[in-house]
């Protein structure tokens, strides 16, 4: 059932038979469930009021495009969101793997979307994307977005943005996730500084406050 708290503008979601199956399986699983685009410690306990709009931008942004790489499955609630918009684009996905219901979680989208390409590299993204890029050179500067969420710490993070920066095509887009973490916004900021990156201004974007992620291009 969808729960009452809700507004109705979400009701296409809550009701879409994934995010419903997703859901059970998760339950089921009964592990504590990690922060999400669409839920919080608990598979039901819906987090689209505050998440919302980020929402509206990841699938804004990823409708036409081709090839986009997520860093950062967990639940697979925002490889789904995408998939529902544009499951005719390849994706390249990694992810730590600390979490039971991530494997089953992904089996689900990929029987769910049998026509769509997904490739998974599981382990720390520091050593997987930078073992990515040695073995398919053809692989760079190709992906039209990249969903940039997986460790939040810098040592982390800042080798992710490093990598993305090597496989992110001329004009794609880049979307940091988590930018009201102090470490990430003092990140990107030095980073908007020395005019490494810039903000991708699009009217079509909503930008309320507190901005939860932050949508860039290199320079």
């Amino acid at each position: 059932m969808v729960s009452k708290s809700i507004d109705n503008e979400w009701d296409w979601l809550l009701t879409n038979e994934h995010l419903i199956n997703l859901t059970n399986i998760l339950e089921k699983i009964g592990e504590r469930i990690e922060g999400n685009l669409v839920c919080d410690i608990e598979p039901r306990n819906w987090t689209l009021d505050v998440m919302g709009n980020k929402i509206k931008n990841l699938q804004y942004l990823c409708k036409n495009k081709k090839k986009i790489m997520e860093i950062g499955v967990n639940g697979c609630h925002s490889l789904l969101l995408m998939l529902l918009v544009n499951p005719e684009a390849e994706y390249l996905l990694f992810d730590l793997n600390c979490h039971k219901y991530t494997i089953p979680a992904l089996e689900y989208i990929r029987h769910s979307f049998p026509n769509t390409k997904i490739t998974v590299k599981f382990g720390n993204s520091v050593d997987t994307i930078r073992e990515y890029i040695l073995n398919n050179q053809k692989e760079t500067f190709t992906f039209d977005l990249i969903h940039l969420d997986g460790g939040h710490t810098e040592n982390i993070f800042s080798e992710d943005y490093k990598n993305s920066k090597t496989l992110i095509k001329k004009d794609g887009i880049i979307i940091f996730d988590d930018y009201m973490m102090p470490a990430i916004k003092q990140f990107v900021g030095n980073k908007l500084k020395i005019e490494e990156i810039i903000e991708v201004k699009d009217p079509k974007l909503i930008k309320d406050e507190p901005y939860l992620h932050f949508v860039y291009q290199y320079h």
